[in-house]
């Protein structure tokens, strides 16, 4: 189904070799920094490259697109490769257009897809790190990059998404995310040519 396709962009990086899990004070730190630098992210727009691994298929599904983001929680996925469609969160709503076709599903309506809207803007700013409540986070440093490791406590939602990994650049914007399922199997989405608060036209978030 499309509508669990588009839950998979939601966030996370899996963990690699030669990691150090951070001190409670070295993490507390860098948790800081990344929220101060996300709570002066006014706007955010990326070309970003999503990939899903699944173990029973040989090649990997890759797309390609633009991802728009604008405070408090305004998030535009526009897919242009392998085929043209969007993904457009607004007011507690998702609308996926497709061959000209627009469809709503009032997240509002359950509160386990809003919880996961709420991870769609937070996953991007970087404010997810402040859910401790709902999330328990952790943080690992592997040569130069910066990783947050977020488990879902709520066990709807990680029946969906056991984990969440974030890497992050040295600006401490994220770089990459990658969702990993009950499975095994993930979804990793890669950010370029990240650039923030710059205005971004209203006509992009309008469906």
């Amino acid at each position: 189904m499309r509508i669990v396709k588009i839950l998979f962009l939601f966030i996370g990086l899996q963990a690699f070799c030669q990691q150090t899990n951070l001190t409670s004070l070295q993490g507390q730190a860098f948790q800081s920094r990344v929220i101060k630098k996300a709570e002066g992210i006014n706007s955010f727009k990326a070309n970003f490259t999503l990939f899903k691994h699944i173990e029973m298929m040989e090649d990997v599904p890759e797309s390609k697109g633009m991802v728009y983001y604008q405070s408090p929680n305004l998030l535009k996925w526009e897919y242009s490769s392998p085929e043209d469609y969007q993904v457009l969160y607004r007011d507690s709503k998702l609308y996926v257009s497709e061959n000209g076709d627009t469809r709503e599903v009032d997240l509002a309506s359950n509160r386990m897809f809003e919880k996961v809207g709420e991870m769609i803007a937070g996953s991007v700013n970087g404010k997810i790190l402040k859910a401790n409540k709902d999330f328990d986070i952790s943080y690992f440093k592997e040569k130069n990059s910066m990783k947050a490791r977020v488990i879902p406590k709520d066990q709807r939602i990680a029946g969906m998404f056991s984990e969440i990994w974030m890497n992050f650049n040295k600006e401490n914007l994220i770089e990459s995310v990658r969702l990993i399922d009950p499975s095994g199997d993930y979804t990793e989405i890669k950010l370029q040519n990240i650039v923030i608060n710059q205005d971004i036209p209203k006509k992009v978030f309008k469906n």
